[in-house]
């Protein structure tokens, strides 16, 4: 049973990074992405294939973690009885009250609980997201395992995450299925089912360009780090098409790669955001 569950784990990770693909408005072929796809769900067997199919058509998630005897994506308390089930992982179980499979993840990205401020003003467009604190104008890295472990460490000493040992490692296996490079020099590596906090971005350049496996063996200069809980991953993939229609644009591009401090990074960000990130 064990082995059914990762595939079905597997496949949905296919499916997101397919989505991912098409929000990006990639031009790497999905040809290779579809034909896995169809093979790994030919696999399934029929009942449990249609019934990832009619979950899948609700919602780009079929397939989620317990997240503290809670159901990650409708939030709701799942008997103790069923949380013995998933650990046991002798049959697949439901969560009872949105119908989706439920699985126990090896390693969990986790954030601190942050206290909210009732009297700050109300953040608006990307700042619901990241911050000064999470730019990083110059990079070090030569590489995409360096990048990605930069990158966690700023979240990490700024208190956004709890490990970033954990967060490097998934990060890194979810590169494994299918880079998250793309045109323009972009790459959004990622972490998704995060317990706790809210999605949050963290920015980092390399201005002379890396190999992190874009299409077409285009160096990657600009690398925005998210981290994403269960609940907020429909709109991640908006941010993603947000984030791509904005540096789509060399004239954009070049005005963030020319800043040299945060604070710069920061303003610019903010400013060429205004209109795609609402």
């Amino acid at each position: 049973m064990k082995n059914l569950l990762n595939q079905l784990i597997q496949l949905q990770e296919l499916n997101f990074a397919k989505e991912e693909q098409q929000a990006a408005t990639t031009k790497m072929p999905l040809a290779q992405l579809e034909k896995s796809i169809a093979k790994l769900r030919a696999q399934l067997p029929t009942e449990t294939a249609d019934r990832y199919d009619r979950l899948l058509q609700r919602n780009s998630l079929a397939v989620v973690p317990l997240a503290r005897g809670n159901c990650s994506r409708c939030g709701l308390a799942v008997p103790a009885a069923v949380v013995n089930a998933v650990k046991a992982g002798e049959q697949l179980q439901y969560c009872p009250h949105c119908g989706r499979f439920l699985f126990l993840p090896e390693s969990v990205g986790r954030q601190p609980k942050k206290k909210i401020d009732s009297d700050a003003p109300v953040p608006v467009g990307i700042a619901r997201f990241s911050s000064a604190s999470l730019m990083l104008p110059r990079l070090a890295a030569t590489s995409r395992e360096e990048v990605i472990g930069e990158l966690t460490k700023l979240l990490s000493d700024g208190g956004f995450i709890e490990d970033a040992a954990t967060m490097a490692e998934l990060a890194l296996r979810r590169e494994a299925i299918v880079s998250t490079g793309v045109e323009h020099g972009l790459a959004f590596p990622h972490v998704r089912d995060v317990e706790g906090g809210g999605l949050t971005l963290a920015l980092g350049m390399k201005p002379k360009g890396l190999d992190f496996g874009a299409p077409a063996d285009h160096l990657s200069k600009i690398f925005f780090f998210i981290v994403i809980p269960t609940p907020a991953t429909a709109f991640y993939l908006r941010l993603l098409a947000g984030l791509v229609r904005t540096f789509e644009s060399a004239e954009a591009r070049n005005a963030l790669l020319e800043c040299e401090k945060p604070e710069q990074m920061w303003k610019t960000l903010t400013k060429l955001t205004r209109e795609t990130i609402p």
